[in-house]
């Protein structure tokens, strides 16, 4: 088994010497029209190795031939170099015209990468770059043939509530491409630079224009489109927030959603879209949002112009949308939720040139339930995407990381629904909290795990998932099988997060990502604790005074505040890396609050924080 993510279609692995690139390399790209990028990406590959490049011919061709001679006999030679010749002759059609995809062939001479486009080319040198980080340096003897199942593979990045400093965000990007994602999906919320209405821009963490800028060129860089998403309809608490706009909510109560009647709606909205359009200028998609809105039809006045048929009214506002964004060249996009029961009569109104995005997290049904869906949208002429959750509410707001068991569940699920339905667009939903004013669900860096999960069964829908913990341990972490399973035994796919702290000694890859995951461990360690802390309580009100029932509750007080304020400092510096100060402040804060308001009122009042000091 090769530890590549995503796993490879075809791969034959030959018993011939490696390609030992520390011998010295010569580098020649071929392309079929100039693509800077491409040898950017080769001389970072091998910043020693001289790099030449041409535009020539048909498709995209990477050389890496060997430069020092090497002391083997002609014959081995002969059968080294034979499928590195069958490659560079090799007709592209065996593709089958895939967009994208390469053919690799290595051995101990050289090896070649060729692709029908420059992402294609790219894509193979990640390939390559992978196999070099598993054998020490050199590139073993392979042939593979790959190409993706899924057209838009999409990360995403929720910027409402806490997230990584902007340097980060564009490493990312960066990372993403390595494991073959082609495009994220942002939603900024307040911290985009909103110029018409600069008060909805977060006074300290809104990207500047600058930082914006930044984004959109790593991402260009890496082969990477952003998909910007602006709410339209629904979680607009950002906006219906201020008093200068809470005339515009479709109730008193409701903070987050507009209503779609009121003669000023339109105009507010489609200038925050304008902004979005106007601030990718290379983005073919723009996501409405849409989902979630509760109060629909609520109002006297949207009753009234509706008829108080919801779907109606929700129908009505979106297409209005739909034809302003498409009007402008882009593809708009709306969360499907809101028409899931939809009737007939009105789900035929809807206009066609809008793709739904159907995002289901949980359940055991999911190909049934997009299915149905899915023919539904498809019957009018509307695209369908998917979006399965690599972090989602799961019932759980403070959960540090993903709950796995759901997550893995989930993915597996939608790869099957996707083959099956043949769709070609797949995000990787992964949520920082439930909604602007809520609380952080958990950070982004202990999300790597599910998000390459995602990666593998977008590229290829028939990877091994029953491998990928061991494929993701050795590539991300630098733990083989053997090790791994020497020191541990058995695990599963669903086991990363239960193990990965317990292999902290042995990882020597992303080592930073291992310990902030083995803190949030610690922590809850000793909150399950505090959890538990009110049956000793209720036991002290049984038996007041009771010697035996003090000690217990005072010895269980003691071990979750001891083992509390030794994770918290421990925290607050591991998420300081990823994150500016405040906005991990605040994460760690969520965190402590009830247990510190508990050391302020209830146990004071027992007494345990005077006997415990």
């Amino acid at each position: 088994m090769l530890s590549l993510i995503p796993e490879p279609k075809q791969v034959r692995i030959r018993e011939e010497k490696p390609l030992q690139i520390r011998e010295g390399v010569h580098l020649h790209l071929t392309m079929e029209q100039e693509d800077p990028r491409l040898e950017l990406h080769c001389r970072r590959a091998f910043p020693d190795q001289e790099v030449t490049s041409a535009v020539s011919g048909r498709g995209y061709s990477l050389h890496i031939q060997q430069t020092l001679p090497q002391q083997t006999g002609s014959e081995e030679i002969g059968r080294d170099t034979a499928p590195v010749k069958a490659v560079e002759e090799a007709d592209l059609s065996v593709l089958n015209g895939k967009a994208e995809g390469y053919l690799l062939e290595a051995g101990a001479r050289g090896a070649v990468i060729r692709a029908l486009d420059a992402p294609g080319l790219y894509y193979g040198l990640q390939t390559l770059l992978q196999l070099q980080s598993l054998y020490g340096g050199d590139i073993p003897a392979v042939s593979i043939t790959d190409w993706p199942d899924t057209a838009l593979r999409v990360m995403n990045f929720d910027l409402r509530q806490t997230f990584s400093k902007p340097e980060r965000l564009m490493d990312y990007l960066a990372e993403f491409s390595r494991f073959k994602t082609n495009a994220v999906l942002i939603e900024y919320e307040d911290k985009f630079p909103f110029k018409a209405h600069r008060e909805f821009a977060h006074p300290q963490h809104a990207l500047s224009r600058e930082q914006l800028e930044a984004l959109q060129t790593a991402a260009h860089e890496h082969y990477i489109e952003i998909i910007p998403l602006q709410q339209s309809f629904g979680h607009l608490e950002y906006v219906l927030r201020y008093d200068a706009w809470r005339h515009l909510r479709e109730t008193e109560e409701s903070t987050g959603e507009i209503c779609p009647s009121h003669p000023e709606t339109y105009d507010l909205i489609t200038g925050l879209l304008d902004e979005m359009m106007d601030a990718h200028p290379e983005s073919h998609y723009l996501h409405l949002g849409c989902d979630e809105v509760y109060s629909l039809c609520e109002c006297e006045a949207c009753r009234k112009q509706f008829g108080g048929v919801r779907e109606r009214a929700f129908i009505s506002f979106l297409n209005r949308l739909i034809e302003f964004t498409a009007s402008r060249g882009r593809q708009p996009v709306f969360w499907h939720d809101m028409l899931d029961k939809c009737p007939p009569e009105e789900l035929a109104k809807l206009d066609p040139r809008s793709a739904a995005m159907i995002w289901i997290y949980n359940g055991r049904n999911i190909e049934a339930e997009v299915t149905a869906l899915t023919n539904k949208f498809r019957a009018l002429g509307i695209k369908v995407m998917g979006a399965p959750a690599v972090r989602s509410f799961d019932w759980a707001e403070h959960q540090n990381y993903p709950v796995l068991d759901n997550r893995t569940d989930n993915l597996l699920q939608w790869a099957e629904t996707a083959k099956r339905l043949n769709i070609s667009c797949m995000v990787a939903t992964n949520w920082t909290g439930p909604f602007s004013l809520g609380v952080p669900y958990g950070v982004f860096e202990t999300t790597w795990y599910p998000m390459l999960l995602h990666a593998d069964l977008a590229w290829n829908r028939r990877a091994d998932a029953s491998s990928f913990i061991d494929r993701f341990l050795e590539l991300f972490h630098g733990i083989t099988p053997q090790a791994g399973h020497a020191q541990l035994g058995n695990y599963r796919l669903e086991d990363y997060y239960d193990i990965i702290w317990k292999l902290l000694d042995e990882v020597q890859k992303n080592k930073d990502y291992a310990e902030l995951i083995a803190i949030m461990h610690e922590f809850e360690v000793a909150t399950d604790r505090s959890r538990a802390i009110h049956k000793y309580v209720y036991r002290w009100e049984l038996y007041p005074g009771d010697s035996a029932e003090w000690r217990s509750l005072r010895n269980n007080y003691t071990r979750n505040h001891n083992g509390r304020e030794a994770a918290r400092p421990r925290m607050l510096k591991a998420l300081m890396e990823y994150q500016p100060r405040d906005m991990a402040e605040h994460f760690v804060n969520s965190r402590f609050y009830l247990h510190d308001y508990l050391e302020r009122t209830l146990y004071q009042e027992l007494g345990l924080v005077h006997s415990e000091g």
